[in-house]
């Protein structure tokens, strides 16, 4: 073998070797952690928390044994930790992470770990025998509980003004409903001062890992007969208060009639309210979703309101079944 042709073999060698070594990462190179679930009808993610060098960001706070705290905000809390240092030698080689689209499971929890530079390395979050794992899972558990060592602090930001909107800027309501976990939503109505405007119904399926929608009919408009945008309650007026039900278990394959109110206002602006039906049932789907109404709000004109929409989608709903 001549000179040339050593050269070239040390040289093929050392690129492999480094090709190899590629996507092996330094525990002081990771910059993230974040777990994710993978649920629902669409096998779409939701983010459960995310932790950086000095940073721990929760959707919605700490939970305890029994709950999580709700209140509609993303909370990024501030603090230092060496958590980064527990990360699994085998979570730093490689990825193994199995979709659930791939075998059209029920969902999954991700877990994922970048480093710098902007790779990634994925695995399903679960149980294991492995000592390393079981440290680094109990140390995720005990932030994802609160009850950690580590010291995080709420960061602090200036609260927002709370606006409360004039009525007579009120320029249209949206009513949508919530489909197949998370964040699918089908637009029903645009309600305006004189309009209504029914949109296409759509129904949708996952064949084959897809989500794959089928619209029924065309748009119609016509007037408000019911004086739905007059109703539009006082309580609605004062911001948005929407918990998407979804994310407790409710929505998936309708087992839940949800639905969004969103009220928007000549400034752009839009508040979202949310209600629901737990026992719907499309022959006496009004009659019970009354009750359910009467149960969540306590002022009449609210109840009215929504005693109004109801209407309109039952009466809807039974002449579409008809024609």
């Amino acid at each position: 073998m001549n000179v040339k042709n050593i050269i070239c073999s040390i040289f093929i060698l050392f690129l492999l070797n480094f090709t190899v070594k590629a996507d092996v990462f330094n525990r002081q190179d990771v910059s993230t952690i974040t777990i994710h679930n993978i649920l629902g009808y669409d096998f779409q993610k939701s983010l459960i928390i995310k932790i950086t060098a000095d940073s721990i960001f929760i959707p919605h706070g700490f939970c305890n044994d029994k709950e999580c705290p709700v209140d509609g905000q993303d909370i990024e809390y501030l603090g230092h930790h060496d958590i980064f240092k527990f990360v699994p030698e085998e979570y730093l080689i490689r990825s193994n992470y199995i979709n659930p689209m791939s075998y059209d499971g029920m969902g999954t929890t991700k877990l994922e770990i970048c480093i710098v530079d902007g790779r990634c390395h994925s695995w399903n979050y679960g149980e294991s025998d492995d000592k390393e794992m079981i440290l680094f899972y109990d140390k995720l558990k005990q932030i994802r509980t609160g009850k950690s060592e580590y010291q995080f602090h709420p960061k602090m930001t200036s609260p927002m003004p709370k606006v409360i909107f004039d009525k007579k800027n009120l320029k249209s309501i949206n009513l949508y409903q919530l489909i197949a976990y998370p964040f699918h939503e089908v637009l029903l109505y645009t309600i305006t001062a004189d309009s209504i405007t029914e949109y296409p119904s759509k129904i949708c399926h996952l064949i084959n890992g897809e989500l794959e929608c089928e619209v029924k009919s065309k748009s119609i408009q016509y007037r408000d007969k019911y004086n739905i945008f007059k109703a539009f309650p006082t309580l609605f007026l004062s911001g948005s208060n929407f918990i998407d039900l979804r994310e407790y278990g409710g929505g998936d394959n309708n087992f839940f009639a949800l639905f969004k109110i969103e009220g928007c206002f000549t400034d752009g602006h839009c508040n979202i309210w949310d209600f629901y039906d737990v026992n719907r049932n499309i022959d006496d789907f009004f009659y019970r979703y009354h009750d359910d109404i009467t149960n969540r709000y306590n002022d009449d004109d609210t109840k009215e309101f929504l005693s109004k929409i109801t209407q309109l989608y039952y009466d809807t709903l039974k002449s579409n079944t008809k024609n």
